[in-house]
């Protein structure tokens, strides 16, 4: 039976294990679950209601949405730490001197980040909901999310995959990664809407940063649909899109010459 299932799915589904140990679920899904708690409950009391694109936010209903597109960021670090690991200790080397080819193992780590991806978003929502935002799941919104979810995660593992298929040390991976993480993450609309008040360079960043725009996406399609043409705009889309095939391109570029391990 097992060899009916295509290689690149088999990659996946031993991706996906890999990263399901206790360690691994605390990183992806606990750090934003930890975000989203304790942030949406303590800063929704001191933080006013404040409009954007015309539609009133109180701060844990503005937060929910960007927790959930910042899973696609999280979900992406799966495959940047999947190629270092596998170089780091021979499992690349073995894998492709077997029935895989490098072509079958980029696309396992990209399903298995975009699962992850979506995976942590379905969580993030589900604990989105007792902390009092309200999701609406209309059609027009659910496949603004789940479209926003899927680039956004072969983006971000694009990124992390090119900087596995660059560094030659654990620190300087980790070092790099923590590095991104941050400035991705604050540097976007995740935690806080970008005004004309943001610092001119912070602004000009957060356009730059494909986060605010899955950010800004997830917030329209799990908006009332009435309010979906007023809090996203397509070009945002196109953006998403141009930023990632560029991304992406890099990545494959330097991974398919990448040396089978780090040593």
């Amino acid at each position: 039976m097992s060899q009916q299932i295509p290689n690149s799915i088999r990659l996946a589904w031993r991706n996906l294990i890999v990263n399901m140990d206790p360690a691994s679920l605390v990183v992806i899904i606990g750090l934003p679950a930890m975000y989203l708690v304790f942030l949406g409950s303590m800063f929704v009391s001191i933080v006013s209601n404040f409009t954007v694109n015309g539609v009133t936010f109180n701060y844990t209903s503005y937060l929910a949405p960007g927790i959930v597109a910042f899973q696609s960021v999280m979900a992406g670090t799966i495959g940047g730490s999947m190629l270092w690991l596998d170089r780091r200790f021979g499992m690349f080397s073995q894998l492709l001197s077997g029935p895989f080819t490098r072509t079958q193992y980029l696309l396992g780590i990209i399903l298995a980040t975009t699962a992850a991806s979506l995976i942590g978003a379905g969580v993030m929502i589900g604990i989105s909901i007792p902390l009092g935002t309200h999701i609406y799941l209309s059609f027009e919104g659910f496949g603004l999310v789940l479209t926003n979810l899927i680039v956004g995660a072969i983006f971000f593992c694009s990124t992390m995959l090119y900087i596995a298929a660059k560094v030659k040390t654990n620190q300087a991976y980790n070092s790099i990664q923590i590095i991104i993480l941050f400035v991705i993450n604050f540097v976007s609309d995740v935690f806080y809407p970008i005004t004309s008040a943001t610092p001119l360079s912070l602004r000009v960043l957060s356009y730059i940063n494909p986060l605010t725009y899955v950010s800004d996406g997830i917030r329209a399609g799990l908006g009332n649909p009435a309010f979906i043409l007023s809090t996203w705009k397509p070009v945002e889309m196109f953006v998403l899109v141009v930023e990632t095939i560029a991304m992406f391109s890099l990545a494959y570029r330097t991974y398919s010459r990448a040396r089978l391990s780090t040593f």
